[in-house]
């Protein structure tokens, strides 16, 4: 069984330096506030109790809703910071252990309890968080993320992503989502990189801070040159034309998966897509 992927409308793009964001709506029908998501989602996230584990947190979402969370959210404090592997929607009220990667290869040692602060894992680890040999590959990134955002003492992401909050507030200072907007594209170095589409306009606005503070580390010292929108369309119209498959669940949602240079992952529930990504692995952000 494949599934088409919803249409796309890609608008007009801002650019600054190497970043391009474009809006993306969509013919999709929304899920509207069926769903959670977000920094304000009631969310209890620890470490497993009596034997913390670097690959598992203990995730509990406490509202009345499912809660929906993305690849790449980060989980912070703890033994060290860590990212969610794998978008899932989660039911209310029932602790569920979720695979994790860890983002600070020099700390194992704190809390049980994390923190979210809607912050997102750059475009450029994505990728790896679930392949086997994954988390070195993860360390490797993180590390590397140093020659452009710094030194960290536990070689955090965290940290580089703290050095890196002045540069992306001076490159998306008044970018914000547009009436009806579900997702958008992010360019950078004049290429394509990666496309996000929400369940709705407000799941959207929720993330939006952590998507472009994201993209915005993956994209220091990169070239400042313009996506083109002709190449963003291009992109878009790749992402609709690929067929998805099933690939198993993903908590109360089902999780499908296809493609091959451009890799699209996609949650659906109740029939409606609840989160769509679309990375460019082909992108010279993947180059080893």
């Amino acid at each position: 069984m494949s599934l088409s992927t919803p249409r796309l409308h890609v608008g007009s793009g801002t650019t600054r330096g190497p970043l391009t964001v474009f809006p993306v709506w969509t013919d999709a029908p929304s899920l509207g506030s069926a769903h959670l998501t977000g920094a304000d989602a009631p969310v209890d996230v620890a470490e497993r109790a009596g034997s913390p584990a670097v690959d598992q947190l203990v995730v509990t979402n406490r509202g009345d809703r499912p809660l929906l969370l993305l690849a790449g959210e980060l989980l912070e404090g703890g033994m060290q910071h860590r990212a969610l592997t794998a978008t899932t929607l989660l039911a209310p009220n029932r602790p569920t252990v979720l695979p994790v990667i860890c983002v600070e290869q020099g700390r194992w040692h704190g809390d049980v309890a994390h923190r979210r602060r809607n912050r997102r894992a750059p475009l450029s680890l994505l990728p790896h968080l679930e392949r086997d040999g994954g988390q070195s590959e993860v360390w490797r990134r993180v590390s590397r993320f140093g020659a452009v955002a710094g030194p960290s003492a536990t070689e955090s992401l965290l940290d580089r992503l703290d050095a890196s909050s002045p540069e992306s507030r001076r490159l998306t200072a008044g970018l914000r989502p547009l009436a009806g907007q579900r997702g958008l594209l992010v360019g950078i170095a004049g290429r394509p990189a990666w496309l996000e589409l929400f369940g709705s306009g407000r799941a959207l606005t929720a993330h939006w801070a952590g998507l472009l503070d994201a993209a915005t580390l993956d994209a220091l010292g990169r070239p400042a040159v313009r996506t083109p929108a002709a190449l963003a369309r291009a992109f878009a119209e790749r992402v609709e034309s690929t067929p998805l498959a099933r690939t198993g669940s993903a908590g109360l949602g089902a999780r499908w998966h296809g493609g091959g240079r451009i890799r699209l992952d996609a949650v659906r529930w109740h029939d409606r897509t609840a989160h769509l990504s679309a990375v460019d692995l082909t992108h010279s952000l993947q180059e080893a």
